[in-house]
Formats: C-alpha cells, structure tokens, sequence
C-alpha cells in the first residue's frame, strides 16, 4: 500500500468487525450507502493525485476505505468509472465550498473576490482535489467524461453569471464575453497555484494582484506607448 493511503486509513477510524461484515443480502441504507461511496471517492482522491493512474490498485482503495473490494465495485463499475467518479466529486465539492462562502454577499466585485479567493484557499487546503483537477490525466472514453466536464463548466459557468450581474450592475465592461473571460480567470488562478514561488502566500495575496491584473489590465490608460525615445532596456521606443 502506498504512503498516501497509509497515512488516509491510519486517521480513518476503523469500524467493528461485526459492522464491517454486512449479511448477505442484507438492505443497505441511503444514509449508509451515501457514507461509503463518500469515504471510498475521499480515498480514491487521494490516490489518484499522488501516483499515476496505472500504478493506483483498487485493493489498496477499498482497505483505505475500509470496505471490501467487492462492496466498491458494487458502488463503481471499474477503476476507470471509480477515477472519473472521483474528478466530479472533486468539482463538486469545490462547488459546493465556493457557493457557502458567497451566501449574504451580493456585490459583483465583492462575489469576484470572494469567488476567487475562496477557490484558491480551497484548493490550497486540499491540495490532493487540485492536483486531481488540473493534472494532465484524463480517460475520455469513460461515459461519464461528459458528465465530468459539464460540472467543470457549471464552475465556471458561477464566474461568468457574477461577471454578467457585474456587467448588469454597471461594473463590468458590457463588450465583455462573461463566458470567455470566466475561463481565463479560472485559468490565472490554476496557472498562479502552480508557481512554487505562491507556495506560501495567502489567498489574499494571490487573489489581490491577479484580479487586479484581470480587472484593469497591465496597461496605462490610454498612453501611446509605441511612440517616443528608446525603452530603458535599450530595445523598442516607450512612451514618454
């Protein structure tokens, strides 16, 4: 087993004997049902972010989860159907966090700040999700991929309605495509958590110049930088 789900089943209570072994046959519970699935995807994730897909053994999963190999199937239909399972509950949970932190605030840019420093503080907490999520691993010929990527593009999809109430509210720019620039917001905030230098900072201090960057963009205003004198490196003329 690895040293990931070591580490998950030692803080993992383990339950009784007579518990663990269900009666054959025996009615499992919503409630029950709901628990193990949960405990299995919380493993899973773990697993899936920490070693390559190939390498991740379903034995390993199920004695991390303390259930049986045979009670995960019965939840998940392959290691494939497990792995994509475990992405969309990534994006779910995520989701979920992002929506409870923007309860009570009703200001567009409030709701982008808020919206965006949350993700980040998230992610920085569960940095198992996030490796998860932004990883270059995929198995698109799963059939609930689909379903994995609509839930990603509901996240985003939360960024882009703050930007169009933003833009109803006169805070935003009203040529602005919401859905494009929802993307690209999301991209900065992946591409910054993944600078080791970010490693330490603050939500606040990752957010604050990012959006800031977002919002009003690297240049000055209207000021005619292609004209005048050499730039200070000596190259292309700057501005005066």
């Amino acid at each position: 087993m690895s040293p990931e789900l070591e580490s998950v089943q030692a803080s993992t209570p383990q339950a009784p004997a007579q518990a663990q072994a269900a009666e054959p046959g025996a009615a499992e519970s919503p409630l029950c049902k709901a628990r193990k699935q949960q405990k299995i995807l919380e493993v899973a994730a773990h697993a899936f972010a920490g070693q390559d897909f190939h390498k991740v053994r379903t034995d390993d999963i199920a004695a991390a989860a303390a259930v049986g190999k045979g009670t995960l199937f019965r939840y998940f239909a392959s290691k494939e159907d497990l792995f994509v399972a475990t992405m969309i509950y990534s994006v779910e949970v995520a989701s979920a966090e992002m929506d409870r932190a923007l309860a009570g605030i009703y200001g567009p840019q409030e709701r982008l700040e808020t919206a965006c420093r949350h993700l980040v503080h998230f992610y920085q907490h569960n940095d198992n999700l996030f490796q998860l999520l932004h990883s270059d691993k995929a198995l698109h010929d799963q059939p609930r991929h689909a379903d994995f990527h609509a839930r990603l593009n509901g996240q985003r999809e939360k960024i882009a309605q703050i930007l169009r109430d933003g833009q109803a509210a006169g805070c935003f720019r009203r040529k602005l495509d919401a859905a494009v620039a929802g993307r690209l917001l999301f991209g900065m905030i992946r591409t910054a958590m993944r600078i080791p230098e970010f490693k330490a900072r603050s939500p606040e201090e990752i957010v604050g110049p990012l959006l800031d960057l977002f919002l009003k963009g690297a240049g000055k205003g209207h000021a005619q930088c292609g004209q005048a004198g050499p730039s200070p490196s000596g190259g292309a003329p700057s501005s005066p």
